[in-house]
């Protein structure tokens, strides 16, 4: 097992990148190597034109099994140097199709961890999202580069912060240890399938209870249909807006 950690940000020695180095201390039993992307000089392939630092970091990436990314959020999204490091991979990340749609390429199957941190608390952050783009943008590059998210990380409430709390810190290694010993389930087909089962027994009793608090809307069968067809339609639509808003971690 290999894990790679990949560091954009201003500060090596601040909290962001210590939360990745805590989750590689924690991977004992991997070989463990952590990346401050400021040492590389990122830009993008040009025809005839060699690229040794992009060369070197496609090598270390394709080596690994596991990539531990990590940016402080900076005006709502990632630093610099990470969204110039995604930038330049791009076209090493995925495949070109002849109508220009994007294939997973040599990364394919590989897993990652995403890190951020950000100076608003955990209670703001829940409310306003600061760092929702972050991973967003991170899921966006890794998902069609056929990459697989094993979990996010996040340390709110940075302001005048001088070290990472203990707790984060523990639950950073005991991340790190999971990665080498947690196996890899990637097809998770029958977990959504699951999942849907549940969200759709869940609104049909909900939209019962509904119509049953309401006798009117039952007095004959094409009341009753029309009825539960709406409910049922809304009380899903808000479900699954509800957890796609809150679907990354902010606390």
């Amino acid at each position: 097992m290999r894990i790679l950690g990949v560091f954009g940000g201003q500060d090596i020695d601040g909290l962001t990148a210590t939360i990745m180095k805590e989750i590689l201390n924690g991977a004992h039993d991997a070989d463990c190597e952590f990346i401050n992307l400021n040492n590389y000089h990122l830009a993008a392939d040009r025809p005839g034109q060699s690229n040794s630092d992009l060369d070197l970091l496609a090598t270390k990436l394709s080596a690994a099994d596991v990539w531990v990314l990590g940016s402080p959020t900076y005006f709502g999204t990632v630093a610099g140097q990470f969204k110039q490091f995604f930038d330049c991979l791009r076209p090493r990340m995925v495949r070109m199709t002849k109508k220009g749609d994007t294939l997973p390429g040599q990364y394919k199957d590989k897993h990652y961890v995403s890190v951020t941190s950000c100076f608003a608390s955990g209670l703001d952050n829940t409310f306003t999202h600061q760092t929702d783009a972050t991973f967003t943008m991170i899921d966006k590059a890794m998902s069609v580069a056929g990459l697989h998210k094993v979990r996010e990380v996040v340390l709110p409430g940075t302001w005048q912060m001088m070290q990472v709390p203990a707790d984060k810190v523990a639950a950073a290694r005991r991340l790190g240890a999971k990665l080498v010993v947690k196996e890899r389930k990637d097809d998770e087909t029958v977990k959504r399938y699951l999942l849907l089962f549940v969200m759709i027994a869940v609104m049909a009793l909900a939209t019962m209870s509904i119509q049953s608090l309401l006798p009117f809307l039952t007095t004959n069968f094409w009341l009753r249909y029309v009825s539960f067809v709406i409910i049922f339609f809304i009380l899903l639509a808000c479900l699954l807006h509800y957890f796609t808003f809150v679907r990354h971690t902010r606390r």
